[in-house]
């Protein structure tokens, strides 16, 4: 196989067979920005969204991430190990043997310098489990704070040579600043020092208006692009590029725009959940929802609406409304993986459509042949 020698040590040995090109996060990232494109990095928090992007991806030539969060580790049914396991074995059955791919530890999240030891362990956890690419988010802390997790927890990483994002100003956050967002002088110390110590990233992830999730009510998407770019240019210096987290509910017109703002990954994660439970979405991909947190759903999309209707009341029951919807991945594992073949091909094919538009609009359609050319110009 001509991707063979592309194989990570780790991945090989923890998949000594494998028939399908996971591989390092870094020359996805690098050819994207060669190519003024951006790589789709996709949360799977159940195994229903998985087959679609994946034929959608081989069929497009548009190199993919999968991605989990350290959080979504807690409320789905997977482990770093099985995470990766599903993601190689639906590969491998569709006979992805061209476009390469990369699984990315999102979010590897410490809140506090207490956290430091247990990130570090999951770390070396997804490392053995075959991950290619990770973010180390100690952003819900202070500056000072931030780049000491930071540059502490980034060097296995980066000894293991795999692609690296880091992060500056909490996703979401309304604090400090300019409502919180990320401001290129910050930014710029922070990249800056980080390479002092020798720690050098390939993403930064930063606060610019975005959140995770559903909007509801009369939230609405508030990416700035302009802020962005101004981020992006204070930190060239240091050759790397943005991470654009809190996509879904974001217009394809605007994703189009990304690539003109340095963005070279977005991170799509609640739109995969909406599309395997049914739940009808605008134009924009958000969530349709009642004025208490509720969902709409549609009867012919997802899964069974016999199961959502008992998902819905396990969460009313236990308080899981809203965004919260999100745990009964966790709580309906077996139910969700046993629903009948037909309500699988369905979001199968709803995810292969959806998957095909944002590759169009984020330019990464026929990437993987350069991916392959920029490994074998470096090798």
């Amino acid at each position: 196989m001509e991707f063979e020698k592309f194989i990570p040590e780790k991945v090989k040995k923890r998949f000594p067979n494998i028939k399908t090109p996971l591989i390092n996060g870094r020359p996805l990232v690098k050819t994207a920005k060669q190519n003024n494109a951006m790589i789709i990095a996709c949360n799977c928090r159940c195994k229903l969204p998985v087959e679609g992007i994946a034929r959608a991806s081989m069929a497009t030539g548009a190199p993919v991430m999968y991605e989990i969060a350290k959080s979504e580790l807690g409320y789905t049914e997977f482990t770093p190990a099985t995470y990766v396991e599903h993601v190689v074995s639906v590969n491998e059955t569709i006979g992805n043997t061209a476009v390469p791919f990369s699984v990315h530890a999102d979010h590897l999240t410490v809140k506090n310098p207490d956290q430091v030891e247990e990130v570090r362990n999951l770390i070396a956890e997804e490392l053995d489990a075959g991950f290619t690419s990770f973010a180390i988010d100690a952003s819900h802390m202070e500056n000072e704070l931030n780049l000491a997790a930071t540059k502490d927890l980034a060097q296995a990483i980066q000894d293991a040579g795999y692609c690296l994002e880091v992060e500056l100003g909490e996703i979401g956050a309304k604090k400090g600043g300019a409502e919180g967002f990320t401001q290129p002088d910050e930014a710029a110390w922070f990249i800056g020092e980080l390479n002092k110590a020798g720690i050098h990233p390939d993403l930064l992830a930063i606060n610019n208006g975005s959140i995770h999730g559903t909007y509801f009510g009369t939230a609405h998407e508030g990416i700035q692009l302009d802020l962005t770019e101004e981020i992006w240019d204070a930190i060239q210096p240091w050759d790397l590029d943005i991470a654009q987290h809190g996509i879904t509910g974001t217009s394809l017109s605007k994703i189009r725009q990304f690539i003109n703002y340095g963005i070279r990954k977005g991170n799509v994660g609640t739109f995969w959940q909406n599309i395997s439970f049914g739940i009808a979405m605008n134009e924009s991909g958000n969530a349709l929802t009642t004025p208490d947190k509720g969902y709409i759903t549609r009867s012919y999309r997802g899964i069974p609406d016999s199961l959502w209707e008992e998902m819905w009341k396990w969460a009313a029951e236990t308080g899981n409304i809203g965004g919260n919807i999100k745990k009964a991945n966790k709580v309906f594992t077996d139910k969700l993986n046993n629903i009948d073949r037909v309500y699988k091909d369905r979001i199968t094919a709803q995810g292969y459509e959806e998957a095909v538009k944002l590759f169009e609009a984020t330019n990464s359609i026929g990437l993987a042949p350069k991916v392959w050319e920029y490994l074998k110009a470096g090798s």
